[in-house]
């Protein structure tokens, strides 16, 4: 063999060399990007378990209104019957 097939070969080794460095970085990566995912993923589940409640306060606040409302009206009723 010449030279030219020696330096052909080791050209050819170090670009092989190098794909497969490139293609191991990607692979971890990707694993890493699994792996944040999933933390953000029970972050965000955890988030909407503790804020659950606040769904609930818009008919918490209308049935407050509705209490105030019939005590405001009793005590009006009251305050007619007693003058």
């Amino acid at each position: 063999m010449s030279s030219g097939w020696w330096i052909g070969w080791g050209i050819g080794v170090v670009v092989v060399a190098l794909v497969v460095v490139l293609l191991l970085l990607m692979i971890r990566g990707a694993g890493r990007a699994v792996t944040k995912a999933g933390n953000i993923l029970r972050a965000l589940e955890q988030a909407r378990d503790n804020t659950s409640a606040l769904w609930a306060l818009d008919a918490t606040n209308r049935t407050a209104e509705r209490i105030t409302s019939a005590a405001t009206a009793a005590r009006n009723h009251l305050e007619s019957k007693g003058a």
